[in-house]
C-alpha cells in the first residue's frame, strides 16, 4: 500500500503515480457546493471518472484494475472527508492499493 502525499486544499490537482512500468494519473476535485472528494484515473489508456472518495472502501475494484484507492479517517469516526483540507491537515489520508494487495483482496492474479 502506498500512501499519497502532496494533496493540498486545492480545489483540482494531479498527481502522478508511477505503478509497476508504467503512469497512473490521478485528478483529485473537491466539489464545495456538495461538500465532496471526487477522482479521475487514467492508466494505459483507460479512464474512470468522477468517483467519490469515500472512507474504507475500494473506489474501482469493479474496473478489475491492478490498483486501487483507500481513504482512511484519521480521526477516528470514519466521515468521508467533505472538507476542502481533509488531507492537508492529516484528518484523511488516501493510499493506493498496489498489484500485491489486490491480489490477496481477490484471492489471485490480477491483470497489470
Amino acid at each position: 500500500m502506498k500512501k499519497i502525499i502532496n494533496i493540498t486544499d486545492e480545489p483540482i490537482q494531479r498527481h502522478t503515480i508511477q505503478f509497476e512500468d508504467d503512469e497512473i494519473t490521478l485528478r483529485l476535485r473537491f466539489h464545495p457546493f456538495s461538500t465532496m472528494w471526487a477522482f479521475d484515473v487514467s492508466f494505459k489508456e483507460k479512464e474512470t471518472n468522477g468517483v467519490r472518495l469515500a472512507a474504507g472502501v475500494l473506489h474501482i475494484r469493479s474496473r478489475n484494475y491492478a490498483f486501487d484507492f483507500f481513504v482512511t479517517d484519521n480521526s477516528g469516526n470514519g466521515i468521508d472527508p467533505f472538507k476542502a483540507d481533509d488531507f492537508s491537515n492529516g484528518r484523511c489520508s488516501l493510499y493506493m492499493l498496489e498489484a500485491a494487495d489486490m491480489e490477496t483482496i481477490r484471492g489471485g492474479r490480477v491483470p497489470i
